[in-house]
């Protein structure tokens, strides 16, 4: 169903409370640069650290149906790129950094990242991307991720990102955000479609959420 607003997903009654994100306070505020040359050195080897800012913030680290969320429409969106011409195809980075707003410097670090331009995987191995990626996917799972979803997808279009997917584990629905569009919120019985970003690419929504075989099944008796 479309929504006439940006309708976000900051319930704090569908989420576990979590600490707010802790900032590590510095003498000074920090630029994109310096971010990405300190953030392996942060604690957890920088993983689930933002710049906000200036200033580095540990989120919460996400749970096991965030992962199974970022797998899932990560085994589809392969399914999707294996059937595209190679000059055209695109590809996936996970977890990579999007310099979204500057003085002060703001990294967000969403999961997934959908790129459809330029060298083929030539932002894999970047702490910060040097190009704008198509479509965004920023799961709305702990909550100061959900608190912070309305700032956090407009500065991603104002970055230039065309569409920004935010799957809610919660309410087991995802939310398409387009530039210049209304909001439009799937329930897992719909369908999941991108037309001309992704040509041909579907998935029912319910299949975002589903839990792999491997961890429902029962272990087999030794």
């Amino acid at each position: 169903m479309e929504k006439s607003s940006m309708e976000f997903l900051d319930d704090p009654k569908l989420a576990p409370i979590h600490a707010k994100p802790q900032s590590m306070l510095s003498p000074s505020t920090l630029s994109a640069q310096d971010f990405a040359e300190l953030k392996y050195s942060l604690p957890e080897a920088g993983r689930w650290h933002e710049l906000h800012d200036g200033q580095t913030v540990l989120l919460s680290a996400p749970d096991d149906l965030h992962g199974t969320i970022v797998l899932n429409i990560s085994r589809a969106l392969a399914e999707w790129f294996r059937t595209q011409p190679p000059q055209t195809r695109g590809y996936a980075c996970h977890d990579l950094g999007l310099h979204v707003h500057s003085e002060p410097d703001t990294v967000y670090v969403p999961a997934m990242s959908i790129f459809r331009e330029g060298k083929p995987f030539s932002q894999f191995d970047n702490v910060i991307a040097t190009e704008i990626p198509r479509i965004v996917i920023d799961v709305a799972s702990s909550h100061d991720r959900r608190s912070d979803m309305r700032l956090r997808t407009t500065a991603y279009l104002k970055h230039g990102v065309e569409c920004v997917w935010v799957p809610d584990p919660f309410k087991k629905e995802i939310q398409v955000i387009r530039r210049a569009s209304h909001t439009l919120s799937l329930g897992k019985w719909q369908t999941l479609e991108i037309g001309d970003l992704l040509p041909g690419f579907t998935m029912v929504v319910e299949n975002i959420f589903v839990q792999p075989k491997w961890w429902v099944e029962k272990l087999p008796d030794v």
